[in-house]
This record gives C-alpha cells, structure tokens and sequence, in this order.
C-alpha cells in the first residue's frame, strides 16, 4: 500500500486482529483494552510505540502497527544460511543414497520387483525435498493472503 493509505495507531481506530488476522479489534466497554471479534483475544494497545500486546496469555506476544498491517515483535528474523543450505542438501541426498546402495548391495531375489527400490529412492527423494521446500517458503517474506476472503465481507474500517 501507498504511504497515503498508511494511518497511525488511534485509540478510536478498529484494526485488523494481529492473533488469527481474520477478525477486528476494538476497544472494550469500560476497558482499556481491546478485544477481537473472531478469535476472542484481548490485546493492550500502546498508543507511543504503535504496538499491540497480546493480555490473555501466559506468554508474551507483541506485534507492531506499520501504518497498514501488523509486524511481529516475536522472533527476530532468520535468515538462510550456508549451514542450513548443507544441511538441507545433506537431507535430501544422503537417504535416498542410503537406499540406493542398499538396492546395489542386496538385489532383489523376484525380478519382477526389480523396479521397487528404484520407486523407493524417488518417492524418498520426492519426500524429503518437499519437506526442505515447506521449510524454506516459510523463510521467505511474502504478503498476507491469510484472511483475504473474509476482510471483503467485513463492514468497512473508516
């Protein structure tokens, strides 16, 4: 979104909910808090710092108002390294090499099951980059798509 679109935290303001990003927070009656409508949360809002605090928790969530979303104060960023990239090739090499040599070692007696090891290495192979690819895309920054289909049907923010 444009800088134009982009409003500071206000204590009037209903903001999307940074918990389940689905529902709205607002403020509470007689409260100085404010509660979401989907998910029931409720959050402290420190109007100085533009960031939110999840209260109904016995751990402690912090989230950062952007001027149009929520920024997550958990867990600082990770980036990819050359050892998780090691690692990674290391995992989905190395079983699939382990039951390859089983198969070049220990034949099969039936020829007819000749081609199961082989379908065994790839769906291992198959397996275990599907997992360091899952793993990965949660590393790289994208945008929220969560909750796009119910913010169209919500009552508008204004």
């Amino acid at each position: 979104m444009s800088e134009s679109t982009a409003k500071p935290l206000e204590a009037n303001g209903v903001y999307l909910c940074p918990v389940c990003r689905h529902g709205q927070i607002a403020p509470m009656v007689l409260m100085d808090t404010y509660a979401c409508n989907f998910c029931r949360h409720i959050l402290s809002l420190d109007f100085g710092y533009q960031t939110a605090r999840l209260e109904d928790s016995a751990m402690t969530f912090r989230w950062q108002w952007t001027g149009t979303n929520w920024r997550s104060l958990n867990t600082p960023p990770v980036s990819l390294t050359y050892t998780a990239i090691i690692l990674a090739i290391l995992l989905v090499t190395l079983p699939p090499a382990l039951i390859w040599l089983g198969y070049r070692l220990f034949p099969p007696l039936d020829p007819r099951a000749h081609w199961f090891p082989l379908f065994w290495v790839g769906l291992t192979f198959f397996a275990h980059l599907l997992m360091i690819l899952r793993i990965f895309a949660g590393l790289l920054p994208t945008t929220p798509f969560v909750g796009l289909h119910f913010r169209g049907r919500s009552r508008s923010v204004s």
